[in-house]
């Protein structure tokens, strides 16, 4: 096998990655302030490494109920962009904006999700490209909220967590909703088909403790949102002191793993 063409289906595994950077941004003690992130993914039990470093610049006002995140990065081969942006209500962080770019070895994706909490509907489009022979995926739909339940995205549900609003349920796990493209159950990677839609599903953290009674973490089935996850190696996140996100780090398919590093620095 080449390893330009190794080179594409591994990178499948990094869109995931990416998504998880704003998390992190969005938890800085600071209301305002730039996070450093550094990813680094091992293929086939790292016969092959690549890296990824950016920033995450935030502004949190509890006060006035408003976040904004953005985050850039860039590696060989690989560039991401994002930015979030929501508001308090009625006790709890909402989102109102999310938006993701990412080019990974010439192929290109772009999501953005505007959530409308008077009319409890999300507007989801996005454009992606397949990895293989660069197939379009294309979604313009719009759904509605579940009765009775929250909806976040990924900053909104850290700045729930850290600020006491999302509370875990009996266990020790944490539920919540977000928007994705619908998919098959077993979509494989250059599947395409005429009409995509989108869709709310739930999402599960389970905290548990750290190893020797350390930092607290939490564990993430990923298999819901990558096709390369196995459902019996949910990816790790462990929380600094404050309850922060400081390492996420998770083993996927074909001896492939990924670890994101997070440093507030001045």
């Amino acid at each position: 096998m080449s390893s330009a063409h190794l080179t594409r289906r591994r990178f499948l595994t990094l869109p995931l990655v990416l998504a998880l950077g704003p998390v992190a941004g969005a938890l800085a003690k600071a209301e305002s302030g730039r996070l450093h992130y550094e990813c680094d993914v091992g293929v086939l039990y790292n016969a092959l490494r690549y890296r990824l470093t950016g920033t995450i610049d935030e502004r949190v006002d509890h006060a006035g109920g408003r976040y904004e995140v953005r985050m850039e990065g860039r590696g060989s081969g690989v560039e991401n962009r994002g930015e979030a942006s929501g508001i308090l209500r009625e006790g709890r962080w909402v989102p109102l904006l999310s938006k993701s770019w990412v080019r990974i070895a010439g192929r290109e994706g772009r999501t953005d999700i505007g959530y409308d909490h008077e009319r409890r509907v999300a507007q989801y489009r996005s454009r992606s490209e397949t990895f293989f022979l660069g197939r379009l995926r294309v979604v313009d739909d719009v759904v509605a909220f579940p009765a009775g339940t929250h909806v976040d995205d990924t900053v909104s549900a850290i700045l729930n967590h850290a600020d006491g609003h999302w509370l875990p349920e009996p266990g020790g796990v944490l539920e919540t909703r977000m928007v994705r493209r619908r998919r098959a159950a077993r979509e494989g990677s250059e599947e395409t088909h005429g009409e995509y839609r989108a869709e709310i599903v739930p999402v599960t953290l389970k905290l548990v403790p750290g190893p020797g009674g350390g930092k607290r973490m939490a564990l993430f089935d990923l298999t819901g949102f990558s096709s390369w996850a196995v459902a019996d190696r949910p990816a790790e996140i462990v929380f600094e002191a404050g309850g922060r996100p400081e390492v996420v780090t998770a083993r996927l398919m074909y001896g492939t793993t990924f670890t994101i590093r997070f440093v507030l620095r001045a």
